[in-house]
């Protein structure tokens, strides 16, 4: 899809900022631990109204659409920014089809981030259990995600709070358990919010992919092996087509779904689930064909290669790894050949 000129701009701006505040060397490992800088950059965020960009401005937002959340969530993935701030866009839709205006108003100034939360059992149907949260250190709400729906648990209601290990060294993890939702801010899945959850957590996914073939082309072009750059190398060049491929597919599969769920299409889930899966393979593909291809290096702690696959495999759990997302699949309706003759992208420009 050619994005218009309106949605570069946005692009361009989150772009920017990020580049300026969050670049991959914040994740070096120092000998005094800094804090977090990813939530330094959400009070930016509110000010550009990325928290409120797909909420109608009658609703306090900006009024822009789903796709222009999904080119925002692409852009925080090339980062790695803190899954927080998808959980946070996400935060702020629950809180206004739950009908709390205040929550998400003060959600989308970007002063009061959520953290994600990743369920023990993604298939149940409620909403209690037991629960990891990301970067919830300063959070006031976890985002909790089940086939029941969304909903916005406060830290009021989350017990037995333990710290653990991170597979991601640069999230924080937390153990809780959820025994009830107060107050009750639940969104139902019959709304179809949870696709807009999945289409983001996809759009993120699809940016991190396409940072890891960027992170690998760069380095083939400046290492040089027998006196030529390793890029010149066949192997080389064709992992990193197939690099560029999965990216191509994954991000093609979510602004497809992006644009069949706005247009209310009738496969609309069975195109949210199918963007999950292909994001997922291509982040975990490509990054780890990256660290293959800066060879050693690659697998030091002061390289930010691996954090690439870390975060791949946070986000795969995010709304359900890619077993239940087949197992979703196969209940979901899948694409006619009318819904093929008459596609979303039609009539479409930018």
């Amino acid at each position: 899809m050619e994005i218009s000129s309106e949605q570069r701009q946005i692009v361009d701006s989150v772009q920017n900022l990020l580049a300026d505040a969050l670049p991959y060397d914040r994740f070096v490992p120092r000998p005094t631990p800094v804090p977090n800088a990813d939530r330094a950059v959400f009070t930016q965020f509110g000010e550009l109204g990325v928290f409120g960009l797909g909420l109608a401005e009658a609703s306090g937002g900006v009024g822009y659409s789903l796709v222009e959340e999904v080119l925002v969530a692409r852009e925080c993935g090339r980062f790695l920014v803190s899954p927080a701030v998808v959980a946070t866009m996400i935060g702020v839709h629950v809180a206004h089809f739950a009908g709390d205006r205040s929550h998400a108003e003060a959600m989308m100034r970007g002063g009061t981030p959520v953290a994600p939360a990743l369920a023990f059992a993604p298939a149940a149907t409620h909403f209690a259990g037991k629960y990891h949260l990301a970067d919830a250190e300063g959070a006031e709400w976890a985002l909790l995600w089940s086939e029941g729906g969304l909903a916005l648990a406060h830290r009021d209601s989350w017990h037995g709070a333990q710290n653990m290990d991170s597979i991601d060294s640069t999230l924080t993890l937390t153990r809780v358990a959820v025994k009830d939702i107060m107050p009750p801010l639940r969104v139902p899945a019959a709304n179809g919010l949870w696709r807009r959850a999945q289409l983001l957590v996809s759009a993120y996914l699809t940016g991190l992919a396409e940072a890891a073939l960027d992170d690998s082309v760069g380095y083939a072009k400046v290492r040089e092996q027998f006196q030529q750059p390793i890029g010149a190398f066949q192997a080389v060049k064709h992992r990193c087509a197939d690099m560029l491929t999965r990216a191509s597919v994954a991000w093609n599969s979510t602004i497809f779904a992006a644009l069949t769920d706005q247009a209310e299409g009738p496969d609309a889930d069975f195109q949210a689930i199918a963007a999950k899966i292909l994001a997922s393979d291509a982040a975990f593909r490509n990054a780890a064909v990256n660290i293959q291809n800066h060879g050693a290096y690659g697998f030091t702690g002061e390289h930010h290669a691996h954090l690439f696959v870390k975060r791949a495999h946070f986000l795969d759990r995010f709304g359900g790894d890619a077993t239940y997302q087949k197992r979703r699949m196969l209940a979901a309706n899948a694409p006619s050949s009318d819904a093929e003759r008459s596609s979303p992208v039609d009539g479409l420009a930018g």
